[in-house]
């Protein structure tokens, strides 16, 4: 895990009252990642501006994605601890929680980086290349086999662009780097988002009748307002011009989903809402699963 500037101390996990440090956390609009330590198990929960982005695993090294609730509900003892990350970093690692690497944790003292570079301008390349050094990580983001963009993180200073590039190069050079390699990942979120959509439109019409169920879509329409890529059609949003890029079209279905959530818990009530959305929820694969699940 990347370190930034400390929030929390390790602290007990048994004296932490989960519900309010969350709180505070989205009330602070807090930017980074909770990291518990059980001894057994290592769990992480990424925030940006105080709202949960992924929460995951890391049992034996490899970051498997779970819902809050079921990671909340298994935490018994251990270490909690919180550390403030700048939102780029956030979401260049909620994005490659996503992503299944091609190449995974080469070393720079067997691998050449420059070589590995050549090798991706060579085939087109376009997706992810991080880099761990000693107190750091660092991301270059490819795109046809050329660099688009790059990240610096180390002892909690960031550098972008240009400057970073050019300094990934020169620690790449001078310290060991473990380097993966990763394709963008492609996800059906259009879809599911859909489906969620229309079966809670449908399970608010069985309760509620035609009329009803017309009066509100015409305020959930007013959500889809003013967003890129998004009009609203009969009981359906439209979203065949959301950007391509699978960060940009989670965040706004996201906001989408809040939106209809937060109408459909004034309508039915908190309880019915959320349990009509985790039924849902159970049809819908992951990882779409956990990035929708997390909205509640």
């Amino acid at each position: 895990l990347p370190e930034g500037t400390t929030r929390y101390k390790p602290i007990n996990i048994e004296l932490v009252n989960m519900d309010k440090l969350m709180l505070s956390l989205e009330q602070d609009m807090f930017t980074g990642f909770l990291d518990f330590d059980t001894g057994d198990n290592q769990v992480v929960i990424l925030f940006e501006r105080g709202e949960i982005l992924r929460s995951f695993s890391m049992g034996d090294g490899i970051p498997v994605l779970q819902s809050v609730n079921d990671i909340l509900r298994d935490l018994y003892s251990g270490e909690v601890r919180g550390v403030l990350l700048p939102p780029e970093i956030v979401e260049m690692m909620a994005c490659l929680l996503l992503c299944t690497p091609v190449h995974h944790n080469l070393s720079s003292y067997f691998t050449d980086f420059r070589t590995l570079l050549k090798s991706l301008e060579a085939q087109q390349f376009s997706g992810f290349v991080e880099l761990e050094t000693e107190g750091g990580v660092h991301y270059i983001t490819m795109e046809r086999g050329g660099p688009r963009s790059a990240l610096h993180f180390s002892s909690g200073l960031l550098m972008k662009g240009a400057p970073a590039l050019e300094r990934i190069f020169y620690d790449v050079g001078r310290m060991q780097a473990s380097i993966s390699v990763y394709p963008p990942a492609t996800l059906p979120l259009i879809e599911a988002f859909s489906t969620i959509s229309l079966g809670l439109l449908s399970a608010y019409m069985d309760l509620k009748g035609k009329i009803l169920t017309q009066k509100l879509w015409k305020r959930l329409s007013a959500c889809a307002k003013n967003v890129e890529g998004v009009s609203a059609g009969t009981l359906e949003f439209r979203l065949e011009e959301l950007p391509r890029d699978l960060w940009e079209r989670e965040k706004i279905l996201k906001t989408l989903m809040k939106c209809e959530i937060t109408l459909f818990k004034s309508e039915l009530g908190e309880e019915a809402a959320q349990a009509l959305y985790r039924r849902l929820l159970e049809d819908v694969k992951s990882p779409i699963k956990e990035i929708f699940g997390g909205i509640l």
